[in-house]
């Protein structure tokens, strides 16, 4: 059960960094196309498309709730604590956090989105609470 949750914690730094390229290769096409200097990423002063706001904002909100995530993986881990429920918690978390990048980077319906983030919120929650059982 351990190399689940180390497995899943793996995938999401893997995600992370595919939403990384991601960001990057959406901003050189605005500055290739000039809808954006490159000043413009110094100190994000002036206007920014929406579609390069709205992935900031959602690479930055992968450490906000997942790093409580991995927090909550290592103690569960280092607890001796994992479990076919702290796996299937960690499985449904990820699961979240990829509809909410869908939902974020897609159509962007916001009470979709927070269903979402919900479900994930929940998950973390479960993990927490497995940890001071």
């Amino acid at each position: 059960m351990n190399q689940f949750l180390i497995g899943t914690m793996t995938f999401y730094f893997g995600f992370v960094i595919f939403l990384m390229v991601f960001m990057f290769f959406r901003r050189k096409a605005r500055v290739k196309n000039k809808e954006v200097r490159t000043s413009h990423f110094k100190a994000y002063i002036g206007e920014s498309p929406e579609d390069l706001v709205v992935i900031q904002n959602h690479f930055t909100n992968q450490f906000q709730i997942p790093v409580v995530y991995m927090i909550a993986c290592v103690l569960t881990i280092s607890q001796d604590k994992a479990s076919v429920l702290t796996s299937i918690l960690g499985a449904i978390f990820i699961l979240s956090r990829m509809l909410h990048s869908y939902i974020h980077l897609g159509k962007n319906n916001v009470l979709h989105r927070a269903y979402a983030y919900f479900v994930g919120c929940l998950c973390v929650l479960g993990l927490l609470m497995v940890n001071l059982i």
